[in-house]
């Protein structure tokens, strides 16, 4: 089964789709441009990214459908359901589920396609769809079919597709201590206050996003690490060098070079013994 939120939603979709992670690196170095690419009419509409989003959907839409084309999540699943399992987060603002305006409330939203008894999964839903609603980052992008990027509260699925396995609703039953994960984050660069931060709206505004970003993805990475054995267990650090924007393309070849750099011997053996 493969998880993952925003980026790693995309990554999740596109190898249960079968494609490898060389092809999926090819996508990202030569379509991430094309992605955050900006136009005057898109800065003139969003006042300086003041009153609308950085970007506009119509190029993610349109790479998301070139490689996923018309494939729904059920597609993705081997013959024998052994394989092409995911669980992706998104949020959902408007609970379209809910009839009652009175009640409706914004909520998260793990789309899956694991065979259920009842039918309460995602079978039928389009993986480029999926896909562009997972990866909605506020402010950087408009919302999708009333979706916004699954960051917003599991930016480290981890523990969605722990929780997700033990689902009562799944067809088969999956015993808890025939999971083993590895988990692959996008890397981290380290930041830290000294001393006491009395502050406010002005000093924490430009903090706050990544101080919430890196405390989801610590304490996921805890409670994973906690729940399940040692040797079922395993995430890959990745230190960044340099402090780099999540919407800069420029700096691609620079993360394919850090990557590279990294030590997965322990990631390969943990493989090899699961």
């Amino acid at each position: 089964m493969f998880a993952g939120t925003s980026t790693g939603g995309l990554i999740a979709i596109g190898l249960a789709a079968g494609m490898t992670p060389s092809q999926l690196l090819d996508v990202y170095m030569a379509q991430g441009a094309f992605i955050f690419k900006r136009t005057f009419v898109r800065e003139v509409r969003s006042a300086d990214d003041i009153s609308g989003p950085k970007y506009d959907n119509a190029n993610r839409e349109q790479l998301c459908r070139d490689v996923f084309q018309d494939k729904r999540l059920k597609d993705l699943r081997s013959a024998d359901n052994a394989r092409g399992h995911i669980v992706i987060t998104s949020f959902d603002l408007g609970d379209r589920s809910e009839p009652d305006p009175a009640t409706r409330r914004w909520k998260a939203k793990i789309f899956h396609n694991l065979p259920t008894c009842d039918d309460s999964g995602d079978d039928l839903e389009y993986a480029y769809r999926v896909a562009m609603r997972t990866s909605a980052a506020p402010t950087y992008f408009a919302s999708y079919d009333g979706f916004v990027d699954g960051g917003v509260f599991a930016n480290n699925p981890s523990m969605c597709a722990l929780a997700q396995t033990q689902d009562r609703r799944l067809a088969s039953t999956i015993a808890f201590d025939s999971i083993r994960m590895l988990s692959l984050g996008t890397g981290f660069f380290p930041y830290h206050v000294d001393g006491d931060a009395s502050w406010g709206l002005v000093q924490w505004a430009p903090k706050i996003v990544g101080l919430l970003m890196d405390g989801v993805n610590e304490v996921a990475d805890f409670q994973a690490a906690q729940m399940l054995a040692k040797n079922a267990y395993y995430r890959v650090p990745l230190r960044l060098q340099t402090d780099i924007a999540m919407d800069d393309a420029s700096n691609l070849g620079v993360l394919q070079q850090t990557g590279n750099q990294v030590d997965i011997s322990a990631a390969t053996n943990f493989i090899a013994n699961w």
